[in-house]
């Protein structure tokens, strides 16, 4: 009976770990404070794009190196972003930073990339200098500059990563895994999340949502916008 009663516990404790543990579809008009410290160009824009998953605004970014989350997170989730690189080819997603100069930033480069275009560049900063190595997408699937896509990043303890890449609204069953990485100097365990772009680079950004690892953040019946319905379901 002790054994069930142990093992029943453990089970709601898991169960109740598996949610949303952040989400922006910067529909409020403005970069909210309480959930970034953006840095240089971070903007609200209107969105000029026809899709159903995106508002009426996203956030756009340029060229002001990196920005991160006001919180924290653990040491594995799953990163989800809908992004349209506007100018040279390229958008970094940060992991695990302390602080601006120690971070993991994994760059999505589309056409329009000068450096390796159709790759995953995975980046170590350590003490203010970058380590880069750069992985092509695993699909050979050529990406465009200035067509909304969906990334996913799987975060996980053991210091691996894996990208995946799809259509803006695409679902987990839909995302194509273009990949895969380790660092293995296990360099920054947990940390806060951020985007960085540098010099000429702007993208824009939508429906950010972090979530524990496997938790099912689509609904069976998608609204309009996947953030609002993601913001709507109930913690597993």
């Amino acid at each position: 009976m002790r054994y069930a009663f142990c093992l029943l516990l453990i089970l709601c404790a898991s169960t109740v770990s598996a949610e949303i543990l952040f989400q922006d579809d910067f529909e409020g008009g403005k970069v909210d404070d309480k959930k970034w410290t953006p840095h240089g160009t971070w903007a609200i824009e209107d969105s000029n794009d026809d899709h159903d998953v995106l508002g009426k605004k996203v956030l756009a970014v340029q060229g002001s190196e990196i920005g991160l989350s006001v919180e924290s997170f653990p040491d594995e989730f799953d990163y989800y972003a809908d992004f349209k690189t506007v100018s040279a080819g390229l958008t970094g997603f940060v992991f695990h930073a302390q602080d601006a100069s120690n971070v993991y930033m994994h760059q999505v480069s589309t056409a329009g990339s000068a450096h390796t275009p159709q790759h995953i560049r995975w980046h170590r900063k350590v003490g203010g200098g970058y380590a880069v190595d750069a992985l092509a997408f695993a699909d050979k699937v050529n990406r465009d500059q200035n067509v909304w896509y969906r990334v996913k990043f799987e975060v996980r303890k053991n210091y691996k990563f894996k990208a995946y890449l799809g259509d803006v609204g695409a679902e987990d069953d839909d995302l194509t895994l273009v990949s895969e990485w380790t660092d293995a100097l296990k360099s920054f365990e947990k940390g806060k999340i951020g985007i960085r772009m540098s010099g000429g680079e702007r993208a824009q950004y939508d429906n950010i949502v972090v979530a524990s690892p496997d938790f099912d953040i689509f609904p069976v019946e998608p609204k309009a916008k996947l953030a609002v319905t993601w913001g709507s379901l109930k913690k597993k």
